[in-house]
């Protein structure tokens, strides 16, 4: 998983990567942040951080840790409800409801004074999962969100923290999440490039047709603490710019793994990867695809999946599953 996700950050042009200071700096916290605190902080601050950072910038090697959490068994539950999981393991939390246990503490990262841009501008591209062995609703966890890297490239700023669950001082999860903040221009030549690339692009055999609700943003947003406003009302999104708003990339795929937890069995060793393309305006029907193969250690199944606009085929997310 690390080589993929290697790969993925190497694959841009013209990356520029801000140092981290030799330093390393780990802030416990006791309770959960409060998301209605740091929302407005962040549009405070949006009025006077940058976009983009200089060539030789450096960011702190910090790391923020909340102690003894137990997670909300009811929460869970909804949360399983809105996605769509079974509920036939109920002491089992959901792989991709543990990243939403950090909500808080990446805001708290972003609007810190270890964050250097703006943290309004951070837009979800990937992320991983990778749990040595499911996580029960009684544990009492330990979660780790340590910024990874940096990197300035042609689209702008590339930001990836690591993520970190632990269990009796066992790590059981892990996770990295990578965040774009645009910043930059992409020549005329690139995107017509991209636009023929995507000609030759495989589509997987469609398995389920699946409705997006017009009030899923809201619904999400109750279930993992994300209440980005563009998720909300049409009125917020657009004044980010969408013409409508749009599903949340951490449900899109949570739903997706909830269809493919039906079909194969997760519950051992498991890692997923996940890219997140175009925005899901809602309501709307997407289409889930996935194909199966052997990985070439042959020691791990690799699950391939998508999901596209019904209509127009076009991408919303790519990603794999190995188990």
């Amino acid at each position: 998983m690390e080589n993929d996700i290697q790969n993925i950050r190497q694959s841009t042009l013209n990356i520029k990567e801000a140092g981290l200071t030799g330093h390393s700096t780990s802030v416990v916290i006791q309770h959960n942040p409060n998301m209605e605190f740091i929302f407005i902080k962040a549009f405070l601050l949006s009025f006077f951080r940058s976009n983009t950072i200089k060539d030789d910038a450096f960011a702190s090697n910090t790391g923020i840790i909340l102690k003894n959490y137990l997670p909300d068994k009811e929460l869970i539950g909804s949360y399983k409800r809105v996605c769509s999981f079974s509920e036939d393991k109920p002491d089992i939390i959901p792989i991709s409801y543990l990243q939403t246990l950090f909500i808080g503490l990446l805001g708290k990262f972003i609007t810190s004074s270890f964050f250097p841009v703006n943290p309004l501008g951070l837009i979800h591209i990937f992320q991983s999962f990778n749990w040595e062995r499911p996580v029960k609703t009684d544990e009492i966890l330990d979660l780790a969100c340590t910024l990874e890297s940096m990197k300035k490239t042609e689209k702008g700023i590339e930001t990836a923290f690591k993520l970190k669950v632990i269990s009796q001082c066992e790590p059981v999860w892990q996770g990295i999440s990578i965040f774009l903040t645009k910043s930059g221009t992409r020549g005329r030549k690139n995107e017509n490039k991209k636009r023929g690339d995507k000609k030759h692009e495989k589509i997987l055999d469609k398995k389920e047709s699946i409705y997006v609700l017009s009030d899923i943003g809201r619904q999400y947003a109750k279930v993992s603490g994300d209440y980005n406003p563009y998720h909300l009302y049409p009125c917020f999104a657009k004044l980010f710019g969408f013409k409508k708003n749009i599903a949340h990339g951490m449900w899109s795929l949570a739903r997706a793994i909830a269809s493919l937890e039906m079909e194969f069995d997760i519950y051992g060793a498991t890692i997923v990867e996940a890219s997140f393309k175009l925005p899901i305006f809602i309501p709307s029907t997407i289409a889930l695809g996935y194909e199966v193969q052997n990985s070439a250690a042959g020691n791990k199944t690799i699950i391939n999946f998508e999901l596209r606009n019904e209509q127009n085929g076009l991408p919303h997310l790519k990603g794999k599953l190995y188990i």
